[in-house]
């Protein structure tokens, strides 16, 4: 009941720091959505692909070796490109949050000293702030989340973009879709050679990828939460020992 009280209030009293904090937590997750997204749609591209080339015979393949191979290893360049710079982003949020959380815990030594004069615990202190900072976690997720809802045909619509801008090895192909005509020859499919470039991206589809990137955020929230955590723990265990020395924690 304490903490239910008292962490809305420090909220407010430090308005500008958690602000800040909390815009920092949207900004990352709002990152970590997007790369997400994208990773999402590549690895549905590429499942699309390789299940329609599935109704192909190997004859009718290697008379298109060549783009079918160019096709096959953009996508999979794109990929590892998405899963690069979403594992890069979370080494980023994660020393970004060591660092914060740090100098964070350095500016509240004083009120941290008053705790210990008032006889609280080293695990009580590192709660309070600990979860002061996860509400406003919380809060960014909810924040990002309800976004991510309101505004979903938009952002798959921007990933798409997104998607297409990376896809530059393809630009010959897409512009001369015929390149791909030697796969189709005595073929009847219920797709294109354009269909290949540019799978359509249907609403159902939508929403699953968007439940799968749901599936997949709580790494970023981990990576966010888990070093507040930590530091924390370790600030106010040598703020304690320090205390107990009888030496200033300041």
């Amino acid at each position: 009941m304490f903490f239910l009280k008292s962490i809305p209030a420090n909220i407010h009293y430090y308005w500008r720091q958690s602000l800040a904090i909390y815009l920092l937590d949207c900004l990352f997750l709002g990152l970590a959505t997007i790369i997400l997204g994208l990773i999402r749609l590549e690895r549905h591209k590429l499942t699309q692909l390789e299940s329609q080339l599935a109704n192909f015979t190997a004859e009718e393949k290697f008379a298109a070796d060549h783009p079918l191979k160019t096709l096959l290893h953009s996508n999979q360049t794109v990929l590892e490109r998405y899963q690069t710079a979403y594992l890069l982003l979370i080494i980023i949020g994660i020393i970004a949050t060591v660092i914060i959380s740090w100098l964070a815990f350095k500016i509240l030594t004083r009120d941290i000293e008053t705790f210990f004069s008032a006889n609280w615990t080293r695990t009580r202190v590192t709660l309070y702030y600990g979860l002061t900072a996860l509400c406003l976690l919380f809060f960014a997720v909810v924040t990002i989340s309800l976004l991510l809802l309101v505004a979903n045909q938009p952002f798959w619509r921007g990933l798409e973009a997104i998607n297409h801008y990376w896809h530059r090895p393809l630009q010959a192909m897409q512009k001369a879709p015929k390149t791909l005509n030697p796969l189709f020859k005595n073929h009847l499919t219920d797709f294109s050679s354009h269909s290949l470039l540019n799978p359509t991206l249907h609403n159902s589809v939508k929403q699953t990828l968007t439940n799968q990137i749901f599936g997949q955020l709580w790494q970023a929230i981990i990576s966010l939460a888990a070093p507040i955590l930590m530091i924390g723990g370790l600030q106010v265990s040598r703020f304690k020992k320090k205390y107990l020395r009888g030496e200033s924690v300041c």
